[in-house]
C-alpha cells in the first residue's frame, strides 16, 4: 500500500498478523464490536542492554552478573588527585573553623569557644 505523509510517498509492508476472536463483544457508538486476540504470540526482539553498569535483557531472562572493574578507583580519579582534593577540603574546613572561632572570641561566647577548640583538636 502506498501512503503519503507531508508530501513524502512511501510504501508499507503488509504484514498480516493472524487474529482469533476473543469472545468479547459489545457495542460502541451504536455499532457492534467484536474483540480479537493474536492467534500466535509475536516474537519480541531480544536486546542485551546496560544501564549504570548493570546488564539486562529485554525479554526478562537474567544476564550473568557483570564483573566489577578492579583497576579503577571508586571515584575514577588518581590517588594523587584525590589526596590533593582531600587536603584542599580539610584546609577549607579549618579556615571556616578558624573564622568561627574568631567570631566566638569577639562575642565572648566561652561555651562556643570551648566547643570550637575541641573541634580544632580533632582536626589537628
Amino acid at each position: 500500500m502506498q501512503l503519503i505523509y507531508r508530501g513524502v510517498k512511501y510504501k508499507t509492508s503488509d504484514q498480516a498478523i493472524p487474529l482469533a476472536e476473543s469472545g468479547t463483544k459489545g457495542f460502541y457508538r451504536g455499532a457492534q464490536w467484536i474483540g480479537h486476540n493474536v492467534a500466535e504470540p509475536v516474537p519480541q526482539p531480544n536486546h542485551v542492554l546496560c544501564w549504570r553498569g548493570v546488564t539486562y535483557q529485554t525479554n526478562g531472562v537474567p544476564v550473568a552478573a557483570t564483573a566489577l572493574r578492579t583497576t579503577a578507583t571508586p571515584s575514577g580519579l588518581p590517588q594523587r588527585k584525590r589526596n590533593s582534593l582531600a587536603e584542599a577540603h580539610r584546609h577549607a574546613i579549618l579556615k571556616t573553623l578558624e573564622r568561627r572561632l574568631q567570631v566566638a572570641r569577639s562575642q565572648g561566647n566561652e561555651n562556643l569557644i570551648s566547643l570550637l577548640e575541641e573541634e580544632w583538636q580533632q582536626f589537628a
